[in-house]
């Protein structure tokens, strides 16, 4: 499996990589949410090729591909600090 941070900043992490069983995947994890989140690690994006959107708490379209979300929700967040 491969897995790299594409964008880090004090709030966000947005991981992504390629699993050989599930293929390309993508992360959105957002501290101020990680008492909100079932795992308390602020998950509030998981894509996987081979499983689709499993969590989805940004309020944007599952009809967006996955990394349009992920960008949106951190561009309409992200406050200058």
């Amino acid at each position: 499996m491969s897995r790299r941070t594409l964008f880090q900043n004090n709030r966000f992490t947005l991981v992504g990589g390629k699993d050989h069983a599930l293929g390309n995947f993508l992360q959105l994890y957002d501290k101020e949410l990680e008492h909100e989140t079932p795992e308390g690690e602020g998950l509030i994006f998981d894509w996987s090729q081979g499983f689709g959107i499993e969590v989805n708490l940004t309020g944007e379209s599952n009809k967006e591909p996955p990394l349009t979300i992920a960008m949106n929700y951190i561009r309409h967040h992200n406050t200058p600090e």
